[in-house]
């Protein structure tokens, strides 16, 4: 996997090959598709791989926050840090690739749907005593609108609006993860 994540962050899709990923890992062509029945598959797999270590170090990151920055404002902080990441950028590249790839987008659908099903799981872990509905929304929010952000200012950065985003999403998140009985963390 380390291979072929390596290759996509590189060359990106348009250079990505199974034998640059064969050559980078020290294998045959056999031996990467004895694992892999497509090139499709092999990109859907790096896709997992690469979410499993976002959500690990997110994870980490928050538990290891002192106590009281345990709160939502902290989490939208290093969401962000997160979808500024390169190698988050390389899986938005295949997703916009499986826009017309129906094989990536057979691939990538069961594993974007787990990986966000898997988000909710945290979120539900890390942020505790918020009504399910309210957590599911505003992690919602913060994923899509976040993703559309990212996936803009790839093409026209722009710092302004970024901050804006930010700025909104902080201020809605907060009020949707605060129960109606408490202040704001």
């Amino acid at each position: 996997m380390v291979a072929a994540l390596e290759q996509l962050l590189v060359d990106g899709l348009a250079g990505f090959t199974t034998t640059e990923v064969c050559k980078r890992a020290g294998l045959s062509q056999g031996a990467l598709f004895k694992h892999f029945d497509t090139k499709a598959d092999l990109l859907a797999a790096v896709t997992e791989h690469l979410f499993d270590e976002l959500r690990a170090e997110f994870e980490s990151t928050f538990i290891d926050l002192p106590a009281a920055r345990r709160n939502p404002r902290s989490g939208i902080e290093l969401l962000w840090d997160q979808m500024l990441d390169a190698r988050l950028a390389a899986a938005y590249e295949l997703y916009t690739a499986a826009r017309t790839d129906t094989d990536l987008r057979a691939a990538l659908e069961p594993v974007v749907a787990a990986h966000v099903e898997r988000i909710h799981e945290l979120a539900a872990a890390l942020i505790p005593g918020v009504d399910d509905d309210r957590r599911r929304s505003a992690v919602d929010l913060a994923l899509l609108a976040m993703q559309g952000l990212v996936v803009q200012q790839m093409a026209l950065p722009d710092p302004a609006q970024h901050e804006r985003l930010r700025e909104l999403l902080d201020g809605l998140t907060v009020v949707l993860l605060t129960n109606e009985n408490e202040g704001t963390n």
